[in-house]
């Protein structure tokens, strides 16, 4: 058989985190080092009097469990974390922040998912490159009617070739083996044989998902597909995930330009194919493209926040959830026979929702919006430099700031867990705010893993 069914993969758990190395192998989990946020522009850009978890906090407690054992050392297999998103997300800048904070802490499992954006017309992060020879269609979730279905990563490259050829480089994050999400009537990629011995079945397969195991660890690989069986030609290919088989902290982005709910509702595929990533948090990094549109509906808005939540327990029951909220942006209005930019007052709506929806499912929420300095805040963050001019993105700093946030709000709680349970010791402590502009070899070196 091509693929071992889906139900293997669920018996088979343990092993399907992918040829986990023996304990005497594992390297030693980095000495943990204080948490701060080196860079804090202006005084009062964000408040961090209020710069923590809320709502049901207690849902994360298994995974703060998870946290505790891969501190201790006790854990060989890593904690996975996927973030849902948009251009926020996409960028990389943000969850790249928040990924090298929790690595430093816990331990670096690999760069984990990454998508062939560049390859499909758009911006990619820019930690890793993704290129190939051939001639590729993309497709998008934010389309209505896409030429392929999107898959995990919210997009579809879809070739006619007789071969399709990916060279997939991560210099900073050394992997040993890779997940390629595919069609699942694509034909397999394979590493050159002199990585890899050719099983075509290995543990953890599933029809959309193929792992390729290295004999060597490389910073760069080129996978090629011949297209030999009719049945299986159809070169569409979603993505990859990058792991290197250490413990610590696996954590997956996915984020597409304009992503709404909506979108992401549209295409429940994307939750479906993620479940072989088998996350132990997934973020929700969704909001400020639904603030948008001549006919916003916050009621609707409100809907969509609901259906997107129950297609995620639908196939993740267990694995706790955490929603976040987009700070406040901006839109351009027509005023008098000109169009000008004025603070978009659906922002605040569409945040309300999202803390609603939390607080009706009994949800962990982290509220950015309030967090970054809620009404006014956008034109502070663009006069600090940590926003662009069009008032809804930030700039590279202000998506670490973002990113430092989110992870010292998560290590706060994750400390506050250590607390209640009678371990000793944190891991974190509160933020400690330096000189404007100040930055750090240790910051600059984990921002490239």
């Amino acid at each position: 058989m091509r693929y071992i069914p889906v139900i293997i993969l669920l018996l088979i758990t343990v092993l399907a985190r992918g040829f986990v190395r023996g304990t005497d192998e594992a390297p030693a989990v980095p000495a943990l080092t204080p948490f701060e946020i080196e860079q804090m522009p202006a005084p009062g850009i964000a408040d961090t009097s209020c710069n923590r978890i809320t709502g049901n906090v207690q849902a994360l407690e298994g995974l703060f469990g998870e946290f505790a054992r891969l501190e201790r050392g006790e854990k060989q297999l890593p904690v996975a974390i996927l973030q849902l998103g948009d251009s926020h997300v996409q960028a990389g800048f943000f969850p790249n922040r928040v990924r090298s904070r929790l690595q430093m802490l816990f331990g670096d499992a690999g760069r984990g998912l990454i998508a062939p954006l560049r390859l499909s017309g758009t911006n990619e992060p820019p930690d890793y490159a993704i290129a190939s020879s051939g001639k590729w269609t993309a497709s998008r979730c934010t389309q209505v009617s896409p030429d392929e279905m999107p898959g995990v990563t919210g997009m579809a490259l879809s070739g006619n070739g007789r071969t399709a050829e990916f060279t997939i480089t991560a210099k900073d994050s050394p992997f040993d083996r890779l997940r390629a999400f595919h069609h699942r009537e694509a034909p397999l990629l394979k590493a050159p044989d002199s990585l890899t011995d050719d099983i075509l079945c290995p543990l953890g397969d599933t029809e959309e998902s193929t792992m390729i195991p290295l004999r060597e660890t490389v910073t760069s690989v080129t996978l090629r597909s011949a297209t030999t069986d009719t049945a299986y030609a159809r070169q569409v290919y979603y993505g990859f995930s990058l792991e290197n088989g250490n413990r610590g902290i696996l954590f997956h982005s996915m984020g597409i330009n304009g992503n709404t709910f909506t979108a992401m509702n549209r295409n429940p595929q994307i939750v479906r194919q993620a479940v072989p990533l088998q996350p132990e948090l997934i973020i929700l990094s969704l909001g400020t493209n639904d603030s948008y549109g001549r006919n916003f509906d916050e009621a609707a808005v409100g809907a969509q926040v609901e259906k997107l939540i129950g297609l995620l327990k639908k196939y993740f029951p267990l694995c706790p959830l955490l929603l976040t909220t987009p700070m406040e942006c901006w839109s351009r209005v027509r005023v008098k026979g000109r169009y000008v930019r004025k603070p978009n007052p659906n922002a605040e709506r569409v945040r309300d929702q999202i803390v609603q929806a939390a607080g009706r499912h009994g949800l962990p929420v982290w509220d950015f919006y309030a967090v970054a300095g809620g009404d006014g805040a956008m034109e502070r963050w663009y006069r600090a430099g940590l926003a662009g001019a069009d008032r809804i993105h930030l700039s590279h700093d202000g998506y670490r700031l973002q990113g430092d946030l989110l992870c010292d709000a998560l290590v706060k709680a994750y400390n506050g867990y250590k607390e209640l349970h009678g371990t000793t010791g944190t891991v974190a402590g509160d933020l400690q705010l330096k000189k404007i502009g100040t930055r750090t070899a240790a910051t600059d070196a984990a921002e490239k893993k």
